[in-house]
Order: C-alpha cells, then structure tokens, then sequence
C-alpha cells in the first residue's frame, strides 16, 4: 500500500518477505575482506582476553595458556595473517569512511566509528613493546614482564583498551550475526558472553598485576632507551594512523564542499514529501541527511535488504544494480523496479516508496513519525473471528437482546485480542479481524495470537453461560489464523488519519480458514505457517490439507474443537 492509500503500488514487493528466509547475503568484495579480517582479528582478542582471564587463577597459569596463544599467533604464519588482517581491516575502514557523504548516521554506526577511532591510539604503543621490542631488541613479552610495566600507572589505560576493542567487536558482530535466525534464538546467551568475558579478562588482568606488585620478586628488562624508542616509534605510528583518518574525514568535507555547486535532483517519497540533494551520496544517506526514516539493518553494507524501496518514477535513469545489490535482490525474488537505498546513487530526479517499516525518533517531522503512513511490509500473524449461525440465534428476538449480545460479544472478544498485544483491525458484521506481530518479531506475534484463542475460547463459554432463554441455539464462535507477509498502512482520509489494516493473501488465508471451521466442525483452524512461526507443536489436532485458489502447493492447517490441550509459552 503507498502512503496515499493505493493498496496495489507494493503488490510487487510482498514476494522479497516471503523468500527472504534464505540467509544474509554477504555484501560485495571490500565488504567480505572487512568482515573476514575482522573475525581474524576478533579470534586474536578472544585467545588473548581469554589468556588474560586465567589470571585469576595465578600468574603462571597466564604463562603457561600464553604458551598456545604465542605458538598459534607468534610463528610466521599467525604473524603474517594478523599483521595482514589488521592492515586491511583498517585500510577498508578508512575508505569506508572517506566514501561516506554524511556522518548523520545511526547510533551504533557512530559508536562503531568513534571507538575504531580510538583503538589505534592506546593499542599502537602496546603493540610496539609486545611485538616492537621482541623484534629489535630480542625482549620477551611474558606476562611477569608485561603486567609489572602496566600496574598500576598504565593499568586505567590498558583496562579501557580491552573494553573499547571488546565493545568494538560486539557491535560488529551482533549487526552482522543479528541477520541470522540461530543468532536470534541464542541472542541471551550471546549476550551473557559478550558481557562476562571482558569481566573475567579484566578481572584476572587486575589479580595477576597486583599479585605481582606485591611480590615485588620481577626486574622489568626494559632499558629506558629502549622505552624512548618505544615512545618515539609509537608516536611515529600513530601520527600515520591518525594522518590518514584525518585525510578521510577531510575528504568528506571536500565531497560536500564540491556538491554546494552541483546541481541538484529531487527525491520525492510518500505523501508528497521532496527533498533535494546532490548527485553521488546513496539513497540512503540522502534520506539521512534530510532526516527521513529508513531501516537498515546491516548499516549499509548490502546484507540485509531491509532498506529496499520500491523505484515509482526515474527507474529508466538508474543504472544496473552491482554485483552484490544484485545478489541480494535476486535472493529475496525482488520484482524489477525494487533496489536497495543503500547501494543506489540516483544521478536524476526519483520517486520511491520504502518498503519495510521503520521507528522514526521523536524529533523526526510530523509526517514522518507514523511508519504505516507511507505502507510498510512485515510479516504477521492474521485472526478472523466470526459468531456462527449469527442470522439463526437472533431469528425473532427483540432489537435490543441482538444488538446487547452482539456488543458483549465483540467488546470482550476485543478485549482478549487486545490483552495478548493484538490489534483490532476491523469489525466485519458479527466478524472481527485482528493482526499480531506488528511492533514484535514473528514468533512473539503468531504466540499472542494462539494465546488470544484461548482467550476467545473463554468469552465463547462465559457468553453461552449468559445469555437469557430466548436465545435457543448455543453460542459458537469459530477463528481462521495464518500468518505471511502483509503490507501494513493507513487507507483512506488522506492516509495520516486513516484506518490501518493489513493487505495481502495472508488475510484472503485467513479469512478461508475461519470458513473451515464449518466443514471441520471445529473452534480454531491454524495453518501450519502459523505453528512453525510460533515453534510449537500441537500433537492432538487434526490435519488436513486445503486447496487455495490461484496456488499450487495445498496448505495445511490444523484444527481443534477444544483448546484445552493447546500450550503456549511465553514470548
């Protein structure tokens, strides 16, 4: 649905969500190469702050771990490859960063750029005396020598670098692990080991260090010439580092001095908003700079494809997509007039609509702050609830007892929709549409739902309980559930103060298998899409296979008359 209320503009695009299951894609070859040395040097921190961690055992047995740290890391090979990855992570980094056109960018993406910023400064005279000395001067870095010359003058400073570097690498990898499902489903224990393992590295660090200083037992074998070759190659390092960060950070301001005299292109989007901007910056970072909300998951780096937009005007201008835009929309069975922001430079004047809903902050423009204004695609969880043989119970009752059950039937099954995080989406004569999973993952979402059945139930019961003696025939109420992509967005009264619904076959599915309930004598048929997505089972259903019209492969659900065995957990 657009953000002018034209449910057919996206129909294209509801496929990619459908499809897009099959794992991240892995970005083009700068890309790889900065993700690839960056694990390498993630595996060197690991093995160290590992190291560090059996200090709280006691001095020797960091020495004696140190001895599989050194042999895997100090040999020719393990040198060459970290010196390699080291080199190459940074010079990827720096180029990254020259390329940018703004540095209006996410949080986590400043966090990322400012603490690689301040790596090199504390890590270049640490890695002078570990690597520098033992080269030149034959020192041997063991952990008697390096935890005296640290404690405690440098012990602030170097207890900071462990933390900056660790924080560094857990961000690079959560946006990069975050795209796979296994990583979602172990995101707790992931984070208990990114918080406990720079715990024990610093605690065992700080044990070992004072353990020594109060042995006093070690003679340090730095001369004090060579501590001024150490602060003199340091400084020298450093001012090449930090040279060329500044080169980088320069040549943004260049890029957008120059672009104050290019001409400009317009970039329309939803709702008739424009904004201009100069040809060469990304889509993306077009609409960062003027402060229109775009997801992008991966930062970027064409993994994710969740910064897809769907090209309405201007399309015959763009040229192909590259290689690894290319691959990822071919993943996801993107329709042809659908690209990613973050890989497409418009060069002429464009119209787009985004295709997957994004939060925008609270100071973003008023148009803006609502995601479904502009027609947003998610995957959700989809309920029809219907009142059975309505035209039969209310056959020659008053106006009043139709019209007072009718209400006490949708207000509380409403009510049960509503306590499990659903949304009422709308009220269909004695039918109700609901839609679970907008605001969460998917799992959350198809759980709310069966646990809102369950909820249902219970008002099915209290309502047949209730109601007086000239109703006759017992009150039964029968619910369809399926879950699929959607496209999500506010229809009619110019978009902005619109109903929200969603559109799409996921509620086509829906409402047919409410229908089966008839043929199946049943209270809930689910589709199996909607168990798989909850990961639950239900072994006392009964299954069956229906046939929808216009696909191929039949669907199957389950149905149950009684949900009395049906268990939910929680999340």
């Amino acid at each position: 649905m657009t953000a002018s209320g034209s449910p057919s503009a996206p129909s294209s695009a509801a496929v990619p969500l459908a499809k897009a299951k099959a794992g991240p894609a892995w970005g083009n070859w700068r890309q790889r190469l900065r993700l690839w040395s960056g694990l390498i040097l993630f595996v060197f921190c690991l093995s160290h702050f590992s190291n560090h961690a059996l200090g709280i055992i006691s001095v020797n047995a960091m020495e004696e771990g140190s001895l599989w740290h050194y042999w895997i890391w100090r040999n020719p090979v393990g040198e060459a490859t970290l010196l390699i990855a080291a080199v190459t992570h940074v010079s990827l980094a720096l180029w990254r960063t020259a390329k940018r056109r703004t540095l209006k960018i996410p949080p986590w993406e400043f966090a990322q750029l400012v603490l690689g910023f301040y790596i090199p400064w504390s890590l270049i005279p640490h890695v002078t005396v570990t690597m520098g000395l033992n080269e030149n001067f034959g020192f041997l870095p063991t952990y008697h020598q390096m935890l005296t010359s640290l404690w405690p003058n440098r012990g602030v400073a170097q207890s900071i670098l462990l933390l900056v570097v660790w924080t560094h690498s857990m961000i690079g990898l959560h946006f990069w692990l975050r795209l796979y499902p296994i990583y979602r489903r172990l995101k707790y224990a992931a984070l208990a080991f990114a918080i406990a393992l720079p715990v024990l590295a610093l605690w065992g660090f700080i044990e070992g260090a004072r353990r020594l200083e109060l042995t006093k037992d070690v003679k340090l074998k730095i001369t004090p010439e060579q501590y001024d070759w150490v602060f003199e190659t340091a400084d020298q390092a450093r001012a090449v580092v930090f040279g060329l960060i500044a080169v980088s950070l320069l040549v943004i301001v260049f890029r957008y001095l120059i672009s104050l005299t290019a001409q400009k292109l317009t970039i329309t989007y939803p709702g008739g908003l424009s904004v201009k901007a100069k040809p060469g910056a990304t889509l993306l970072e077009i609409s960062r700079m003027n402060d229109v909300p775009l997801t992008s998951v991966c930062g970027g780096r064409a993994r994710c494809s969740t910064c897809r937009v769907k090209v309405l005007n201007g399309g015959d201008h763009l040229g192909d997509p590259a290689p690894a835009e290319a691959a990822v929309l071919s993943r996801i069975g993107a329709a042809d007039d659908v690209r990613l922001a973050c890989q497409l430079r418009p060069q002429h004047n464009i119209e787009v609509q985004p295709l997957v809903a994004v939060k925008a902050k609270a100071s973003t423009s008023e148009h803006l702050k609502d995601a479904y204004y502009w027609g947003v695609e998610k995957e959700v969880s989809v309920m029809f609830v219907d009142l059975r043989n309505f035209t039969g119970i209310t056959e020659s009752q008053l106006a009043y007892d139709v019209v007072h059950l009718l209400n006490s039937y949708l207000d509380q099954a409403s009510l049960a929709i509503r306590e499990q995080g659903g949304y009422v989406d709308k009220f269909i004569g004695d039918g109700i549409m609901a839609i679970f999973g907008m605001d969460t993952d998917a799992r959350t979402g198809a759980r709310q739902a069966l646990r809102a059945t369950k909820g249902i139930e219970e008002v099915m019961r209290s309502l047949d309980a209730e109601k007086g003696p000239q109703f006759r025939d017992s009150i039964r109420l029968g619910i369809g559930l399926h879950f699929g992509p959607a496209i999500l967005g506010r229809i009619g009264s110019a978009g902005a103060n619109g109903g929200l619904t969603a559109l799409g076959d996921v509620v086509n599915t829906a409402s047919r298998l409410e229908t089966e309930n008839k043929n199946h004598n049943s209270f809930l048929a689910v589709s199996k899409d909607v168990i798989d997505a909850a990961e639950i089972e239900l072994p006392d259903a009964n299954t069956s296979e229906i046939k929808l019209r216009g696909k191929e492969i039949p669907l199957q659900i389950f149905t149950l008359n009684r949900l009395d065995t049906l268990v939910v957990p929680q999340g």
